[in-house]
């Protein structure tokens, strides 16, 4: 055998097998899963120790000087200066002189866009004034005060043999807000509550106190009537009543379009028909479910005269969720729900059948998704015209409906604001929606279309619900609103009387259309400013980032205290590691906390969170190690001043805060970092050991954070688009002295500004006007949180709320806080925290 033969034999007798290779491989790759897994052990046992070493901190609050007034859907809460409750008509006329501001009143708060509050004013709340100032059972005629429920009312006249004549479904809401409506009910041969009031006394914006009906003082009767609290405040209130009988439940099931004849065959002309209704089944809307009680001498087969007051259960609340959470729940209300409530054909009361109470109707909780109403009302015979136009709409958006409840309802006899100015079916949609700004500003779009839609069918919307309709919209719904505004100018010149629905439809004096200012902004912005936003790309944000993006910015005031820690010639070893992994898991408990209830932050948003906080406790943990040890007795062989490679990481810390105040970290060049190391410190000079344990310990930090920078950077890359560099501001006040916007309705202006300083730092500049300018939303969102560190004895200032806080790891004695305030108040906010100069801001999130 040759030479080479020979070595090639040796060489293959000695080559590792392919099993040997697998096993080298598995060995290889076990190392590394077990380098992994301890490294994460190590990661959760340093982020568990961390949490535990720094607890949050409670913030005292000053006294608030507002009251957040809302309504049931909770999509609309408004600051108002005072509330007031007062019990008599002189209490109403003392407050009404006495307040120098505008004045809103409220019963139940059931109307759902702000019809009760405008921002900064007084509410009167009516639900104390209460109770029955005269009844005539003979005559069939009863005087109460406007703040009585219904339930009440019922509870007065029951015993005589009464009954209310009109009101809603639900005996929940005050007499006084039934009127200031003009409500209905599901009750034939009847229509608008007018169609039931003698007389109402009517407290006026200086302080009298007059009577109106049809026939005395006709124009305020007409307009206070359905006039949303605009001409005055409703004191009493005499009613026209019903006599209590037995009535029996009949239903059955049809195709919608079968509806309009059977009701003019069988049910418009029974004067035995008190209440009827017919809900459509969505989401096809093509079947609906005709529910009749009929007047019958038949023996009760239920005794009770009233339902209990209190009808929330969980099966309601477990039906309703059932139905609006797909996976069926449209087939099973139908087909198997209905048929079991609709067994039999019981004969009640009339008053037992009048007497649900919204209770029954109230979720677990509003803050992530609310129950809404709309309504529209369309002419007798144009039944068939609007239902294949709102059938369209809810199905191309996709409206997560309950139902849709058709109502019939007789002319309204002369109402300023009358829905009803000839026969009309009702469509009283009821839908669940999420509540954040993404979500409101769909419903908006849809809603302007169902408006459309009914105006183009001869019809009109109705007005205690959602204000989304433009102005063009209201004016062709309701004609005869200049007549209605030229009575309000008359009685209430001042314009005192208002609330969200008036302070974004009432025009000015001479019939234009009046600009907003900072003392009288509404509470949200007309839809003809938000047709704009919703077109600008780039414009809306996901709200819930204002919460959950602080824990990132933790890492970034982190980083600014370790270089200021550094610049200041303070030793490594001695700052803070475990507290600043800390920090950064208390603010993302406590802002996930903080939102849990209201948004769906996404799995995605929790694991990248909870792998940079793991990584962050590994390199913490590790540095903090380190420096304990090694570094430490590095610091003895320190010199004063430290060894340039001290200078140095100083100088690197600095540029790496700088650089992720606007970008992401791992743009940062690691590399160029670790070269410039090697190629601009001395090689020699005073503490050699320290210099040269800096040079490696450095150097090992700039080289994992230069492979691991480019592993996430491409990561974000690929799973990432190109985030919009510059955030939208909607102010009122503005002008081009004090900042350039686009111009927008009614003296809105959007102004574009880059992210991150630039954006706070105009913020700031703007609160030096914050008596003129008004900030309306940011971004879509009509919040803002603010970051900054104040002394642990500071109190929060009144129209902002702590969402978390905790103490500043590198400055004992100060926390760390993050506020929330409502986009409004942002100014005025930031103004008082300025004056103070106790709370430094870092930050405020553009998100």
């Amino acid at each position: 055998m040759s030479e080479p033969t020979k070595d090639y034999a040796l060489k293959a007798a000695n080559a590792p097998s392919r099993k040997q290779k697998r096993t080298r491989i598995w060995r290889i790759t076990r190392a590394i899963l077990f380098l992994i897994l301890a490294l994460l052990a190590f990661g959760v046992v340093v982020s568990g120790a961390s949490l535990l070493s720094v607890p949050e901190a409670r913030i005292a609050a000053a006294p608030d000087s507002g009251v957040q007034v809302n309504e049931i859907t909770r999509l609309y809460p408004i600051t108002m200066a005072r509330v007031v409750a007062p019990r008599t008509v002189d209490e109403i006329s003392n407050a009404v002189r006495s307040w120098p501001g505008p004045i809103a009143v409220g019963g139940g708060r059931y109307s759902m866009g702000g019809q009760t509050a405008t921002p900064d004013g007084l509410q009167l709340d009516m639900r104390n004034f209460r109770g029955v100032v005269g009844f005539d059972p003979q005559a069939r005629v009863i005087t109460v005060r406007s703040g009585t429920r219904w339930r009440e009312v019922q509870q007065a006249i029951d015993s005589a043999g009464l009954a209310v004549k009109i009101m809603q479904t639900y005996n929940t809401f005050t007499v006084g807000g039934a009127l200031s409506v003009n409500a209905h009910g599901r009750y034939i041969g009847q229509g608008p509550l007018v169609r039931s009031v003698r007389a109402i006394s009517l407290v006026l914006a200086d302080g009298r106190v007059v009577t109106a009906t049809p026939a005395q003082n006709p124009d305020l009767f007409f307009g206070a009537i359905g006039g949303y609290g605009a001409l005055g405040v409703i004191a009493d209130v005499t009613l026209d009543l019903a006599v209590n009988a037995h009535v029996r439940r009949e239903d059955e099931k049809m195709l919608v379009s079968s509806y309009a004849p059977f009701f003019r065959r069988r049910i418009r002309n029974d004067t035995t028909v008190i209440f009827h209704n017919a809900d459509m089944y969505p989401p096809a809307y093509e079947k609906i479910h005709v529910v009749s009680y009929r007047l019958t001498k038949e023996p009760l087969t239920v005794a009770n005269r009233l339902l209990p007051e209190d009808q929330s259960a969980w099966s309601h609340r477990t039906a309703y969720s059932m139905i609006t959470n797909g996976l069926g729940g449209y087939w099973f209300r139908e087909h198997v729900i209905d048929p079991l409530i609709f067994i039999g054909h019981p004969v009640t009361w009339r008053n037992y059948e009048a007497s649900y109470d919204v209770s029954e109707l109230e979720p677990e909780s509003r803050e992530k998704e609310t129950y809404v109403l709309q309504e529209y009302f369309i002419p007798v015979d144009s039944f068939d015209v609007f239902v294949p136009r709102m059938r369209r709409i809810l199905r191309d958006h996709r409206v997560n409906a309950v139902n849709v409840s058709v109502r019939h309802a007789l002319p309204d006899p002369g109402t300023m604001l009358a829905w009803a100015p000839n026969e009309v079916f009702a469509f009283v949609l009821y839908y669940k929606q999420r509540t954040d700004a993404a979500s409101r500003s769909e419903v908006g779009r849809w809603t302007r279309q169902l408006i459309d839609a009914a105006i183009r069918s001869g019809g009109r919307y109705y007005l205690p619900y959602q204000p989304v309709a433009t102005r063009a919209q209201f004016a062709k719904a309701y004609p005869r609103a200049p007549e209605f505004f030229a009575t309000k100018r008359r009685v209430d010149p001042a314009n005192k009387f208002t609330n969200n629905l008036w302070d974004l439809y009432e025009p000015a004096a001479d019939g234009s259309t009046p600009s907003a200012t900072a003392a009288r902004t509404p509470a949200v912005v007309p839809a003809e400013v938000r047709m704009v936003l919703d077109t600008l790309r780039g414009y809306s944000r996901d709200e819930s980032a204002e919460l959950i993006t602080h824990p990132e910015w933790d890492l970034v005031y982190g980083s600014d205290a370790y270089a200021r820690w550094l610049a200041a010639g303070r030793k490594p070893s001695g700052f803070p590691y475990l507290k600043s992994v800390g920090t950064f898991w208390r603010s993302y408990f406590g802002t996930w906390w903080a939102g849990r209830d209201r948004y769906d932050f996404g799995i995605g948003k929790h694991a990248m969170l909870g792998v940079i906080g793991i990584s962050t406790a590994i390199e913490y943990g590790l540095k903090g190690l380190y420096e304990n040890t090694v570094g430490r007795l590095s610091e003895l062989d320190m010199p004063a001043g430290g060894t340039p490679e001290d200078r140095y990481a100083a100088k690197i810390a600095g540029q790496y805060v700088d650089l992720i105040e606007q970008r992401g970290w791992y743009e940062f060049g690691f590399w160029p970092a670790l070269k410039n190391l090697w190629t601009t410190t001395p090689a020699t000079g005073p503490g050699m050991l320290r210099k040269w344990e800096r040079r490696f310990a450095l150097s090992a930090e700039y080289g994992i954070k230069t492979i691991y920078a480019a592993l996430i950077g491409f990561g974000t890359k690929s799973a990432y688009s190109a985030d919009e560099m510059r955030r939208g501001i909607v102010a009122v006040g503005l002008n081009d002295s004090l900042a350039n916007g686009v111009p927008l309705d009614r003296g809105y202006r959007v102004l574009f500004v880059d992210r991150y300083n630039p954006f706070r730092d105009t913020l700031l500049a703007l609160s030096d006007h914050s008596n003129q300018v008004r900030v309306a939303e940011i971004s879509g969102s009509d919040f803002v949180t603010v970051s900054g560190t104040a002394p642990a004895s500071w109190r929060v200032p009144s129209r902002a709320r702590v969402v978390v806080a905790y103490e500043v790891p590198s400055d004992p004695g100060h926390n760390r806080i993050l506020l929330r305030s409502n986009a409004r108040d942002l100014l005025d906010v930031i103004h008082r925290l300025r004056i103070e100069g106790k709370y430094k801001i870092e930050h405020i999130y553009d998100y």
